[in-house]
């Protein structure tokens, strides 16, 4: 389990809206929020939230930016369903995801399309709801860039990490330490359960939460970035970084280099 140190997270949120007066939040690696700032829902999306349907296209809509953002590894900037702008950014720690920074419920005009609320809304909880949008601030463009930019910079921060990522026996880290040290070796699915006493469910889990991809895409990947590092640091010919890097399949080897960076490893180790 791991123990964060929230109340510097909620120091460095607070100083973000003091700053930008734009709500902001941090999540963990699975995306369980861990700290807000401020601690109450705006009043727009409070009334929202009080009808169930809402409530749930809410939850679909992060839940869905999640999965954008745990795909791309980028800053994700997009407007829900209720015409608020709502941005994600994930924390990365080396080549994983250890969690997510977001700001949201942010109002870009006097305008919002509620035509798909209408129909799951009567119209005393429709009057309401356009009166607290009225009430929500607007913010123009140049002041929300400026606080994604922050906010960018914020999620690359290592003081922010270090309040994340706090757990010092983490599956993941060790996994793919263990990874990175094998890589001439066997790697498949039963080895790495044996030697972490993991399940293949929990092996799984861990690669989805984490890794964003399948343990033997994972594996591939940090076969062929190592085999890059020997193809520019070493005179070895290219058959012996194959078999250093696990793949003793030449053809196989040239084969799926080549597809993931667009060149031959003959032309690579050349240019």
């Amino acid at each position: 389990m791991q123990l964060y140190d929230l109340e510097k997270m909620k120091k460095l949120l607070h100083d973000f809206y003091f700053l930008t007066g734009i709500k902001i939040c941090i999540y963990d690696g699975s995306g369980r929020e861990l700290c807000y700032y401020p601690e109450k829902l705006s009043p727009f999306c409070s009334a929202l939230r009080k009808n169930k349907f809402m409530d749930a296209r809410c939850a679909e809509c992060d839940k869905n930016a999640f999965s954008v953002c745990k795909k791309t590894h980028r800053q994700y900037i997009y407007t829900c369903h209720a015409g608020l702008l709502e941005c994600i950014s994930p924390v990365l720690y080396g080549d994983w995801i250890v969690g997510y920074i977001a700001v949201g419920q942010i109002k870009t005009s006097e305008n919002a399309n509620f035509s798909k609320l209408y129909d799951h809304l009567d119209s005393e909880n429709m009057a309401q709801l356009h009166k607290s949008f009225k009430q929500q601030p607007i913010f123009d463009r140049e002041k929300i860039d400026a606080a994604l930019n922050i906010l960018d910079a914020c999620a690359g921060y290592e003081y922010l990490k270090t309040l994340i990522n706090t757990e010092t026996n983490r599956f993941d880290a060790r996994i793919c330490e263990y990874i990175d040290q094998n890589l001439d070796g066997n790697l498949d699915v039963q080895t790495i359960c044996r030697q972490f006493q993991l399940s293949k469910t929990e092996l799984y889990q861990i690669f989805r939460e984490y890794f964003s991809d399948s343990v033997a895409d994972f594996i591939k990947k940090r076969r062929l970035k190592k085999a890059c590092e020997l193809l520019k640091t070493t005179p070895y010919p290219i058959y012996k970084i194959a078999k250093l890097c696990g793949i003793s399949d030449y053809n196989y080897f040239s084969k799926v280099f080549k597809k993931m960076f667009h060149v031959s490893p003959s032309v690579f180790k050349k240019s």
